[in-house]
């Protein structure tokens, strides 16, 4: 009889996830690891958001782990046919969003904290970049031999990209190029966690607040809404955002009045 540990590990198998959502599935079934399948039903998934809400965790917490557990159980269902339903949907009502606020500081402020000549912070500063796509870089993803040099932001044996939009190119700022001759490759995949945790500790928060940062300075800067979108890799909302393509040019150009 098919374990929850067995089904996720199928699902994991059958649609490849980065590093972090995996970890977020095993926090999402501990404690019914298990557990037959077929035990699982709506009755259960109440009983474990009654749990999860007893530990004091915030409903945004709660609404992650119980999240993670349906998408599981949905890919079995839809795509796979190892499960008959989804006793998942509809756990999450009445569940609010966490937001995480992240202060927006200036560069002399970084520069304070010492981070001002780590290519890694420099990279996120200059280009908006998740943590893990920039700091699981391999050399053949900087395109120097191009009328606009960029990063290739791609799957490899390293690193998953979270979702189509991500999968882009993204032109290389003209301040940034004196940190490429030291820029630190790494094939491991907890590179990027790592930095953000190494950055935690110099600046007060994470590497993701600077994604928060730079949206702010590319509209600030008067940067087009949509190619601001495609630099960081975000899905752009809105009937145009169907229509015609973002050029490495156009982003190129763009980029650069960013400072």
């Amino acid at each position: 009889m098919l374990t929850t540990q067995e089904l996720m590990e199928a699902v994991a198998s059958y649609q490849p996830i980065a590093p972090a959502t995996s970890k977020g599935w095993k926090y999402a079934i501990k404690g019914f690891e298990t557990k037959p399948v077929d035990d699982i039903d709506k009755r259960f998934v109440n009983l474990r958001r009654s749990q999860l809400n007893s530990k004091g965790y915030k409903p945004s917490y709660v609404r992650t782990l119980l999240g993670y557990c349906g998408t599981i159980w949905q890919i079995a269902y839809e795509q796979m046919e190892l499960v008959d339903g989804n006793p998942w949907r509809g756990s999450l009502k009445g569940l609010k969003r966490g937001k995480k606020k992240y202060p927006f500081l200036p560069l002399s402020y970084y520069e304070q904290c010492g981070l001002t000549e780590h290519p890694l912070f420099m990279g996120l500063w200059y280009h908006g970049f998740r943590v893990n796509e920039l700091a699981c870089l391999l050399p053949e993803d900087i395109i120097l031999d191009h009328p606009y040099p960029h990063f290739s932001i791609v799957d490899n044996d390293t690193r998953l990209i979270k979702n189509d939009p991500s999968r882009r190119e993204v032109p290389i700022h003209k301040d940034y190029f004196r940190f490429l001759d030291k820029f630190p490759f790494s094939t491991n995949p907890r590179a990027g966690d790592y930095f953000s945790r190494y950055m935690k500790r110099r600046c007060g928060h994470s590497a993701h607040g600077i994604r928060h940062n730079i949206t702010t300075r590319m509209r600030r800067a008067g940067i087009e809404y949509s190619i601001a979108a495609s630099i960081l890799g975000h899905d752009a909302d809105g009937m145009t955002a169907d229509y015609g393509h973002i050029l490495l040019e156009d982003k190129a150009e763009q980029l650069q009045k960013l400072h």
